[in-house]
């Protein structure tokens, strides 16, 4: 590069960094008030952390949040990784995954990109704008949202999350950096050929135990390409049978009834899309289609209906990335066809499935999707003549693209954080912390107590998570039910049990629910409490901060 060229790459590096990590760098840290969470990260982030800091056998995993169980369903690689760094440099958890991950990851996406881009169009502006849209690229919703409340945001209104949230979600990130190394290893003819295929293998069995979703594209992208590659080098093709049951067998170790949790709903989210207040929200189109499906007839208007909500929702999800379209003449590399395929995959999944107990959670495979239309988007502005409507055109994607994300840096930006763990409920975890390790049973989510807080909403109260189990490295005896119904486990009859314990009036019956779920703590928060006596359940009070109380169960 000349210097020139690395002053506007810094530039553009800068910016791209700083949007990237600016939804998880502030988050995890101490502030007046206790820890400070912004955004999903009340919530997703938590879950990784007590996974992580209840990581000891990688290939058998204590499920944190619900005792007794064993971690299945998952794809657990970033959380191994990121509990064996913190074993090897004794840095904490929160440490290393707000801070230190994001700012490697970030720098490794955004370096990957520009490569990747420069090799793909073979121009330094290649590489730039690649960078560029893996950051910043983003919905419609912020049109929408203009247009409705006069302000930018709605990043998701159309479900599918984008670029500058993309270290809300760490494994997405890591898998992110896997297919990007990927295709510039197919790419790179210069590599030593051995290198190079023990890193495409690895790639290939990790990714799958990364990020489930990423092994369906990094697997359909190298399929394609070994494919079609067969006659001239047939060592793709070979590498491919070699891959294929070394990484089945490692995501088996994880995943044994994964295949299960996917039930086929066709439109699910192009229907919620319209139905939803949160969502898009067409209330009389809804009504239109209600009234149609009622007569139990296939009818041109009805099928005039979908098709408009499934054009909606495509254009919303994609926006300028659809351009792209119009560089398949002009992309000629042997990556063009596994692309195309992969992303006509990874897009039409969402369109017919959902996933089992959460069903917005296979929105995910859309993810990489628009990840990849980046690169298409990118040849086009590329390849095509520099007319003045090109280049118009090109100045209102860049403009509108970085506009579009003031949310983001809005919400990221503001304070205070609006989710918390307290500074009195750090103190209690930390003495539960010091004791020999065993079964903590919480009291039950209660979602409307929420309802009258302001920010920053204790973690108690702010979602149903997996805090206690995070920050006292002990298990829990129930836990953060999104992630349990995510995973596949049968949470509501512990769910129960626990509601039953707790307004009990059988000591007999109360306390054999203490001993015959191995239960040896009880952590409590301001007026949760039970109906028997110390005595009668036969625990001790060890700790009382006046906010948080911990008991010990008698043995």
């Amino acid at each position: 590069m000349s210097k020139k060229q690395k002053i506007i790459f810094g530039i553009i590096f800068i910016l791209c960094f700083l949007i990237q990590i600016l939804p998880v760098i502030r988050s995890g840290l101490q502030y007046s008030y206790g820890l400070g969470f912004w955004g999903s990260n009340g919530h997703d982030a938590i879950w990784h952390l007590s996974l992580i800091n209840h990581i000891k056998n990688p290939f058998k995993i204590n499920l944190p949040i619900f005792s007794g169980a064993i971690l299945k369903n998952y794809h657990p690689f970033f959380d191994i990784l990121i509990a064996f760094l913190v074993s090897v440099t004794h840095i904490s958890s929160t440490l290393w995954y707000f801070q230190i991950f994001p700012i490697i990851t970030t720098t490794i996406l955004l370096f990957t990109s520009f490569f990747l881009g420069r090799r793909l169009t073979s121009k330094f502006s290649g590489g730039l704008l690649l960078m560029f849209f893996n950051a910043f690229a983003n919905s419609f919703g912020w049109i929408i949202s203009l247009i409705r409340s006069g302000q930018i945001g709605g990043e998701s209104l159309f479900w599918s999350m984008q670029s500058a949230s993309n270290q809300l979600n760490p494994p997405f990130v890591l898998s992110l950096i896997f297919i990007n190394c990927l295709l510039l290893l197919i790419l790179n003819q210069k590599i030593n050929p051995k290198i190079k295929n023990v890193l495409i293998l690895l790639i290939l069995i990790l990714t799958p135990i990364t990020k489930a979703y990423g092994g369906v594209v990094v697997y359909s992208i190298f399929t394609i390409y070994s494919l079609i590659s067969f006659k001239k080098n047939k060592k793709p093709f070979i590498l491919f049978l070699i891959s294929l049951p070394l990484a089945y067998f490692v995501f088996r170790i994880y995943n044994s009834t994964s295949a299960s949790l996917f039930v086929l709903k066709p439109f699910w989210f192009i229907n919620s899309l319209i139905e939803s207040p949160d969502r898009l929200y067409i209330p009389f189109l809804a009504n239109m289609r209600y009234s149609l499906e009622a007569t139990n007839k296939i009818g041109a208007r009805l099928i005039i209906i979908y098709l408009f909500s499934i054009g909606i929702f495509y254009l919303g999800n994609f926006s300028w990335r659809l351009f792209g379209l119009l560089s398949i003449k002009s992309f000629k590399n042997i990556l063009k066809l596994p692309l195309l395929v992969t992303i006509f995959i990874t897009a039409l999944i969402p369109l017919f499935f959902i996933q089992k107990g959460t069903s917005w959670n296979t929105i995910q495979f859309l993810y990489y999707s628009l990840f990849l239309s980046n690169i298409f988007l990118v040849i086009f502005f590329v390849k095509a003549k520099p007319t003045f409507l090109i280049k118009t055109i090109f100045v209102i994607i860049i403009i509108t693209t970085l506009i579009s994300n003031f949310e983001t840096i809005n919400r990221y930006l503001s304070n205070p954080a609006p989710a918390t763990l307290l500074n009195t409920e750090i103190e209690a975890l930390n003495k539960l912390k010091q004791l020999p390790s065993g079964v903590v049973l919480t009291y039950p989510y209660d979602k409307y107590q929420k309802d009258n807080m302001s920010t920053p909403i204790p973690l108690y109260a702010y979602e149903t998570t997996s805090y206690v189990s995070a920050f006292s490295n002990h298990q829990t005896f129930l836990e953060d039910e999104m992630n349990l119904d995510i995973t596949g486990f049968d949470w509501q009859s512990r769910l129960k049990e626990e509601k039953d314990f707790f307004i009990s009036q059988d000591k007999f019956q109360a306390r054999g629910f203490l001993i015959n779920n191995h239960i040896n703590y009880i952590y409590l928060i301001n007026n949760q409490s039970f109906s028997l006596s110390l005595d009668d359940l036969q625990i001790d009070q060890i700790f009382n901060n006046g906010q948080v109380k911990i008991y010990q169960v008698r043995r």
